[in-house]
C-alpha cells in the first residue's frame, strides 16, 4: 500500500461548532470549508484534521439505522505535541476552554500533558517533550 495524504476525520453531531472550535480556539488554519456539505479540513501540523457530519457519514455506509451514541470509554484521542503546555492551557482557558486534566508531569514518559474536550466530547491531548 502506498499512501498519499493521510488524516484523522472527525464524525461529528454539530459541525458548526466543531468547525468553529478547531479554527478560532484551536487556531487551526482551515484547508476546506465546506458548511452545505458538512465536511472541513484542517491543517494540525503535520497532519490533515477533518470533520464531517456524523449522520451523513451514517447514511453513506448504509449504518443509520444504528443507534447514535453508546456509554463506553473514549475510543479516539487527537494528540498535539506543543512547544509549551503551560501557555497553550493559559491561552485555550482564556478563551472559555475547560480542561478535563489540567498540565501534569509525566516523568514516565518524559513529557508534560494537559486533557480537553472538543465540542463533540472526543478527547484531545497537548503533549510537550520534557527533554
Amino acid at each position: 500500500m502506498k499512501i498519499g495524504l493521510a488524516y484523522t476525520r472527525l464524525l461529528v453531531k454539530d459541525w458548526k461548532a466543531s468547525f468553529l472550535f478547531y479554527k478560532d480556539v484551536m487556531e487551526f488554519d482551515v484547508a476546506v470549508e465546506d458548511e452545505e456539505d458538512g465536511y472541513a479540513e484542517f491543517k494540525a501540523g503535520d497532519m490533515r484534521l477533518s470533520i464531517f457530519r456524523r449522520q451523513e457519514m451514517a447514511q453513506l455506509i448504509h449504518n443509520a439505522d444504528k443507534p447514535p451514541h453508546a456509554e463506553c470509554q473514549d475510543t479516539v484521542a487527537l494528540i498535539f505535541t506543543v512547544h509549551d503546555v503551560e501557555e497553550e492551557y493559559q491561552q485555550l482557558r482564556h478563551k472559555g476552554v475547560k480542561f478535563i486534566a489540567p498540565p501534569m508531569n509525566n516523568p514516565y514518559f518524559g513529557i508534560k500533558t494537559a486533557y480537553l474536550r472538543d465540542p463533540d466530547g472526543t478527547l484531545i491531548g497537548l503533549y510537550q517533550l520534557l527533554v
